[in-house]
């Protein structure tokens, strides 16, 4: 499955619409209460009687460092000067729709999802799209609550096929198709995720036949909703089964700063920080703002 990248204009654009859509949706969906405004990205399901709803963080990080950025990978795209900016505007968008409820349970629920992640060299001579990461995804969630003592507690086991790609064709390419599993606890505030996958071949020819070698096999990720105002997370990929050689951390922190506006941190170590750069190891940061 390939995308055809879109013409930077077009991209900003599709983004601003997919901003305004998601800030709508969560602003259509608040109480009065600050937690509100919070988003679990470990939680699948909803009760919220919205259909089109934010599925991971949506964000925009005016300020955003790669350490070393993947030269090789990008060549065909540098600019004149020869150069790619360690200093970026990164922001994506993230929204999840619910096609169907109560499928063989009363609370089951079936989703498609849509995710993109942008690196846009706003402050380079040549402001161009360095790298866009496209992830459409099917899941079946299906909630629970088995209790196992002291308030940890299953929540929930979700079900999923999902397409990454980076957009471009031929030996650029840069894709791979995976079913998932994700099997979520809670305790408290602590939400506490373990997703495995397995690789699917569809049969097109496969470019980065060595994928599962740097994004691995999984993930682990947990979240804490400090005092219903902030959320820090932290996920890791990739660590023990690459023996601790490739694997990839990611830090973020979401916190408010004044009524509806929210700031936004991630730090981010490895292995596959986009999906064009699944074989190159780099260390990112940004700050910016969180809908």
């Amino acid at each position: 499955m390939n995308i055809k990248p879109q013409h930077p204009n077009q991209n900003i654009l599709l983004t601003s619409l997919l901003i305004v859509t998601s800030s709508y949706a969560s602003y259509a969906n608040a109480d009065t209460s600050t937690s509100s405004t919070l988003n679990n990205s470990l939680n699948y399901s909803s009760s919220n009687s919205l259909l089109l709803e934010q599925y991971k963080d949506n964000f925009v990080l005016p300020f955003y460092y790669t350490q070393s950025p993947n030269y090789k990978e990008y060549q065909s795209i540098i600019p004149e000067d020869g150069k790619l900016s360690k200093y970026n505007i990164n922001f994506q968008i993230s929204l999840k729709y619910r096609l169907f409820s109560g499928i063989l349970a009363d609370n089951d629920q079936l989703y498609f999802a849509y995710t993109q992640r942008s690196n846009w060299q706003a402050y380079a001579s040549s402001a161009f799209f360095r790298d866009t990461e496209y992830e459409p995804s099917v899941f079946w969630t299906f909630p629970t609550k088995t209790t196992y003592g002291d308030g940890f507690h299953y929540s929930g086991s979700t079900l999923g096929l999902v397409h990454q790609s980076n957009g471009r064709g031929g030996e650029q390419e840069r894709s791979w198709n995976r079913a998932f599993v994700d099997m979520t606890f809670k305790k408290d505030a602590f939400t506490f995720s373990v997703k495995p996958w397995v690789r699917l071949d569809f049969g097109a020819k496969d470019y980065n036949k060595d994928i599962n070698n740097y994004l691995g096999y999984g993930r682990v990720s947990m979240n804490w909703n400090i005092d219903g105002k902030s959320m820090l997370t932290f996920t890791v990929r990739n660590a023990l089964e690459s023996g601790f050689s490739r694997g990839y951390e990611k830090v973020t922190l979401n916190f408010p700063i004044y009524k509806r506006l929210r700031g936004y941190l991630i730090f981010e170590s490895g292995y596959g920080i986009s999906i064009s750069d699944y074989n190159h190891y780099d260390n990112a940061g940004g700050i910016g703002f969180s809908f």
